[in-house]
């Protein structure tokens, strides 16, 4: 008899229930204990099958409580019907209570012993009069319930003993088919140390559960943990269905027919139990699994599958099983997934976090989950290695177990450098996979182009004939590469060494025979000492440390072949006589010479980089024709004069970029008809003057002449330029724009005027429709009176400017016409400044900018469309103008200012002598210097969509100010906030108070704040958001820029966002968030002071549980309400008050 699970079980739910027993005997003592049930209880004990049966228990009327949880936490349950079984209402309540466990999974097998099914089924003979005798005595439902449960266990296939063998023999069969059910139900090793794995099992299952689909695909890279979770999967939810089956390493076993045809057999046999079927071949292997398999619901895993023919032959068609079925499939290609169609989910496994990765790590390295106090530096290095892989964290931190730290310390230097075989095996199967154009697109990007735009890299790769548009989306779906939100390629560290390491195997001793080169080290023995060769593909030069590499004239003439030379850091001695011809990418930071070598041919060029280079550009495109050149990068080049004709030298350019090129005069007027050019960028080119008459660029996105301050005329454009998103003329001495400029019909954002220069627009300006971001820097005049579409509104009635004249503006940066000021000046200079109240009808406002202004007073009522203001170092700004900006979008929000915290019955406020106290003082190591901040604002906005792109229905204050609002109801001194919430993450804002303090004396009396400083200050803050379920930390960044005095940040989120960001945070009805927040990567341009975040507050509906006990502070003193703890912000003389900021009690309206 062949085992399988009841068919009609209920897949709705996959609540995992460990079992204590194998078996559970349920049997009329009298009639069997001492003889057959006795010796079967042996039998199966003898087999290592873990057997209940009833002697220690007490009897008596009622069966106990203790019994029915024996019973459901058991697989199977035999039971042992003999003549007087139906006499013992013990037996028939735990018969009920078997077959009700059978429609929750379990198996339930039934014995006839001495007694013929049918009087079971029919309740005749013994058990007709024993229930009979039950109903005189009992209810009619009780005995009903137990008439029910003999007639469907009766009908159970199972054992009826008939004499015609010895109980012995008898015995021995059903020990058997018990043992082979044990066998195939017994769970599969998941981890030694299951670190990081509920989570995410959780996060499928609750996607099995809701999803009718038939198939899950769990995929990711090698070693990210895959099979594991399918394992633990599979132990959770395999007791759910008929029949289950794990095939794991198919991509091993599947290379030949025979290894095909015996994952065939093994299938039908784990899921039949039949050992007599063959399949012969595996043709007929597919039919026989459709055939015996398709009336069934079965769970059946299929590990590491890179290929579609391995899914066929054990599935055929995916819809073949019964409804309910599931197919897990874990690989590590996505576009394998994708082919199974609407009926595959698929599952993309993340690497382990921070604290999961230092739990896994920990565990093998220290059998604790954390590790040694003495040894956490050196844990953290290996973390950093691993990049959250949890195949590396598992191999290392075995190989490191016992180690003293000189040997960890040797060890990780040498994992840095030279792979672990063990790890690079098992990452090098997706590599393997690859044809030989994807492997050097692979070992390219490794090597060169990790970081980079995938644009970039593909015109690139294109040019090597590598067919990049296929090969890249390979190596994505392969997972050995990813692609992150603005398109830049990124790649595992791991993925990256394995590379490396696959280029170091071409030739381990001498590195000028291998294709790439990139390892300081290398090059520059191969350079210095003449060891090139035509196998060398591409060469970067990098030294970590700026240094001098002398180099002979002709030392690139060997590398024929060289398609990418990348050179930084790095100040080459002697001339350059010699480029190979097949250059694609010639990428040198500080290039020496004026001109090129004069025999190299760029025909094939398509990336020139030269940042900070002596080329003169007149010179160099005089002589040569680059008609694939497609990136030209100048910036900060001191020696270019004058732009040449570049239409015919280089008529397919794409992106342009001479910011900083400070000598740059004029611009040849050829380059107006570029029309392949996309981006150009010649912001600070604060010495041209000129540029082309006109511009004909069709495919022009993005025209940046940002602080050139001495170009006074912009260019004609006739015809019209769709695609050109985003101009900037901010901060020239522009003074009027063409009529022409309604050509750009496509514009967004438009950033125009001058802090010395009134600029006029034409009326013209009215058909730039698209504009959603308006920079006005200055005195800029609009026309007074359009006509559009047959309306006629006056520029000053804001209701019909933003309706009629920029239907799509969201965001406004000193919108003049809002403002009224005492004299005729520059915003930046007037005497007194207001925005009206009648800004509020500027009903598409989504953000607010005003900076540096001295006399801004007042921010009204705004509309409720907005949801940014940024009034960046406007020191004027009065208490109750902030307190009612901040209620207002509290209010938008849905955050009442009345909503309490049950555990928090005094605030935990500061006195003026408690700063001494604060944990989160200058962070020193985080100061960067202004250069490296530049660069990662360049990250920040690194493509002209960033620019653009809307940040949703989040909310977001930068002020001048030192309070937070009292109403806010969780506030500390501390850089973090606990509390409670719910199921769901509810609407939440955060405030935070900055301060800026000298740098000699970080601790600072509070006293000495408020004045503007005699510095600059730029930072970034993160707001790191944990719960207790899930490690995992959400953050929210914010770049603060040019500060000069203390200032408050206000950020929140209602519900419907902070769910979608933070909902996979949470899980079940109660979790523990904290919140905290850290200053990073700060720079001050004088030197004076450093930022602080002197205290935070998180407002948030919690449900904290009451607490009759009274927090205490650092300093050990209670504080009033009432109590004011905190300099105000400046008043007119430089100190004013603030005492009322923030306190909706203090005020009859917010």
């Amino acid at each position: 008899m062949a085992l399988v699970t009841c068919k009609g079980a209920s897949s709705s739910s996959f609540t995992h229930q460990p079992k204590k027993f194998d078996v559970f005997l349920s049997f009329r003592g009298e009639d069997t204990r001492l003889g057959f049930v006795g010796h079967l209880y042996n039998a199966l004990c003898q087999r290592g099958i873990n057997t209940f049966i009833d002697n220690n228990l007490q009897r008596g009327e009622e069966i106990s409580v203790g019994l029915l949880k024996v019973i459901e936490s058991s697989r199977i349950s035999i039971i042992v019907f003999s003549e007087n079984y139906a006499s013992s209402k013990w037996c028939l309540d735990e018969l009920a209570k078997i077959v009700e466990c059978k429609k929750k999974d379990q198996l339930v097998l039934p014995i006839f012993y001495n007694i013929d099914p049918s009087e079971v089924r029919n309740q005749k003979g013994k058990f007709g009069e024993a229930l009979s005798k039950h109903e005189e005595k009992l209810k009619d439902y009780k005995v009903q319930s137990w008439r029910e449960a003999l007639f469907e266990a009766a009908n159970i296939s199972g054992w009826h003993y008939k004499h015609s063998c010895s109980e012995f023999e008898f015995i021995q069969g059903i020990v058997e088919e018990i043992s082979n059910f044990k066998l195939n139900r017994t769970p599969l090793f998941v981890a030694r140390y299951p670190v990081g794995i509920n989570y995410r099992v959780k996060t499928i299952l609750s996607d099995i559960e809701s999803n009718d689909g038939h198939i899950i695909g769990i995929n990711g890279p090698g070693g990210i943990g895959k099979t594991t979770i399918a394992k633990a999967i599979f132990n959770r939810i395999c007791d759910h269905f008929d029949g289950f089956c794990y095939l794991e390493n198919l991509r091993e076993r599947s290379g030949t027919n025979a290894g095909v045809i015996e994952l065939q057999e093994t299938l039908l046999l784990e899921i039949l139990r039949d050992r007599n079927l063959k399949v012969g071949n595996k043709s007929r292997g597919v039919n026989m699994i459709k055939e015996r398999l398709s009336f069934m619901r079965i769970l059946l895993v299929l590990d590491d599958v890179d290929k579609w023919i391995q899914i066929e032959n054990l599935l055929g068609r995916c819809d073949w099983f019964a409804f309910g079925s599931k197919i897990i499939i874990t690989t590590r290609d996505k576009h394998l997934l994708a082919t199974l169609g609407k009926c595959c989910s698929t599952y993309e496994v993340k690497g382990l976090d921070q604290d999961e990765a230092l739990e896994l790590l920990s565990m093998h390295a220290f059998q604790s989950n954390k590790p040694k106090e003495d040894y956490l530096e050196l844990a953290n290095r290996v973390i950093q290695y691993a990049r959250g892989l949890p195949l590396a964290l598992v191999i290392m931190g075995a190989d490191l177990n016992g180690r003293t730290k000189p040997q960890w310390r040797s060890a990780i230097d040498k994992y840095e450098r030279i792979p672990n075989e063990e790890i690079q095996k098992i990452l090098e199967i997706s590599y393997e996979g690859l044809d030989e154009t994807e492997k050097d697109i692979f070992l390219d990007i490794a090597c060169f182009f990790k970081g980079f735009f995938k644009e970039y890299v593909m015109d690139i790769l294109n040019a090597c004939d590598l067919h990049p548009i296929y090969g890249i989306q390979k190596l994505f779906d392969k997972c050995l590469i990813t692609v992150d939100q603005y398109d830049r390629l990124l790649m595992h560290d791991l993925l990256q060494q394995m590379g490396r390491d696959i280029i170091r195997r071409e030739s381990p001793r001498m590195p000028g025979e291998r294709s790439r080169l990139w390892c300081y080290e290398d090059v520059h023995k191969v350079l210095t000492q003449n060891m090139g060769s035509e196998n060398i593909r591409g060469i970067r030069i990098c030294s970590p440390e700026p240094s001098k590499m002398k180099l002979e004239p002709e030392c690139l003439e060997k590398m024929k072949n060289l398609k990418f030379l990348i050179v930084s850091n790095v100040a080459i001695c002697r001339g350059l006589k010699y480029l190979p011809n097949e250059l694609r990418v010639l990428d040198w930071f500080g290039f020496p010479l004026s001109s090129l070598p004069s025999n190299f041919d760029p025909q094939k060029l398509i990336a020139l980089n030269m940042p900070e280079s002596r080329v003169t550009l007149d010179k160099l495109f005089k002589r040569i024709q680059c008609k694939n050149l497609t990136y030209m990068n100048f910036n900060s080049s001191q020696y270019i004069r004058e732009l040449p004709d570049l239409l015919s030298a280089t008529p397919n350019v794409k992106k342009l970029d001479l910011r900083n090129c400070r000598k740059l005069v004029k611009i040849h007027d050829s380059i107006g008809y570029l029309d392949k050019l996309e981006s150009w960028d010649l912001w600070g080119c604060d010495e041209l003057q000129i540029l082309p008459s006109c511009i004909v660029m069709k495919s022009l996105k993005y025209l940046y002449l940002h602080s050139c301050e001495r170009v006074k005329r912009f260019p004609n454009i006739p015809q019209e330029m769709e695609n050109l998103k985003y101009l900037s003329v901010g901060n020239t001495a522009i003074r009027e724009l063409p009529p022409s400029i309604g050509n750009l019909t496509g514009l967004e954002r438009l950033e125009i005027g001058s802090s010395f220069y009134s600029c006029h627009l034409p009326s013209s300006i009215y058909k730039l429709q698209q504009l959603r971001i308006l920079f006005l820097y200055g005195n800029v005049k609009f026309p007074e009176d359009v006509g559009i579409g047959g309306q006629a509104t006056a520029c000053n009635s804001y209701g019909g400017f933003s309706k009629y004249c920029f239907p799509n503006l969201n965001f406004l940066k000193k919108f003049t016409s809002c403002f009224t000021h005492s004299e005729k000046c520059s915003l930046s200079r007037s005497k007194d400044l207001n925005l009206q109240e009648s800004i509020i009808r500027f009903n598409r406002l989504n953000w607010l900018l005003i900076q540096d202004s001295k006399c801004l007073k007042k921010i009204p009522k705004l509309p409720e469309t907005t949801r940014q203001v940024d009034a960046i170092n406007c020191i004027s700004l009065n208490s109750k103008s902030l307190r009612k900006l901040i209620l207002q979008f509290g209010r938008i929000l849905g955050l009442s200012p009345n909503m309490k915290c049950s555990v928090v019955k005094h605030k935990i406020l500061m006195d003026s002598h408690s700063h001494c106290n604060l944990s989160n003082q200058i962070d020193c190591p985080s100061q960067v210097s202004l250069s490296k901040r530049n660069a990662i604002y360049d990250e920040s906005f690194p493509t002209l969509d960033a620019y653009l792109f809307d940040f949703g229905e989040r909310y977001d204050i930068r002020v001048p100010g030192k309070k937070i609002p009292n109403w806010i109801n969780h506030q500390s001194i501390e850089s973090s906030i606990s509390f409670w919430v719910g199921p769901e993450f509810p609407s939440i804002a955060v405030c935070v108070a900055f301060h800026l303090v000298p740098l000699k004396d970080s601790y600072a009396n509070n006293d000495k704040y408020g004045f503007i400083r005699d510095d600059i200050i730029d930072y970034v803050c993160d707001i790191h958001i944990s719960t207790d379920s899930h490690k995992q930390h959400h953050v929210v960044r914010r770049h603060f820029y040019e500060l000069k005095c203390d200032h408050l940040w206000f950020y929140g989120e209602p519900h419907c966002e902070s769910q979608r960001d933070f909902g996979d945070l949470i899980q079940g009805d109660r979790n523990h968030v904290e919140i905290s927040c850290k200053i990073d990567h700060w720079t001050s341009r004088n030197g004076k002071y450093g930022p602080v975040i002197a205290r935070m507050g998180v407002h948030v509906e919690c449900i904290c549980p009451s607490q009759n006990s009274i927090i205490i502070q650092h300093n050990t003193q209670n504080v009033d309400d009432g109590i004011e703890l905190l300099t105000p912000l400046l008043s007119q003389n430089g100190s004013h008050t603030d005492s009322d900021a923030g306190d909706p009690s203090s005020s009859s309206s917010p």
